[in-house]
């Protein structure tokens, strides 16, 4: 427990984002992960789907700052690792 909150798992910690971020469809969301942020009051289930609670939205402002994990550079050699791929796929 982090501040009295109960901690959430790095994969639950991401689906309350993507709720957060306007994804409510079930069927893209990890069922596991909705159970147990509804178990927490931090979303509920409405015909429209999958939506924040008030509690949700306060741990949501209370969740770190997500950080660039891959720096540019290597996002960019992987770029170009990946079209080298693709062009020969495509001369074969």
């Amino acid at each position: 427990m982090e501040n009295g909150l109960v901690e959430l798992s790095p994969n639950e910690a991401i689906t309350l984002r993507r709720i957060a971020y306007g994804v409510t469809n079930l069927d893209s969301l990890r069922p596991d992960d909705i159970d147990r942020l509804k178990t927490l009051l931090l979303v509920e289930e409405r015909r429209s789907g999958i939506v924040m609670t008030q509690l949700g939205r306060s741990r949501i402002a209370q969740l770190p700052a997500l950080r660039l994990i891959v720096t540019p550079q290597a996002f960019d050699e992987h770029v170009v690792a990946f079209s080298r791929v693709i062009r020969r796929t495509r001369l074969h």
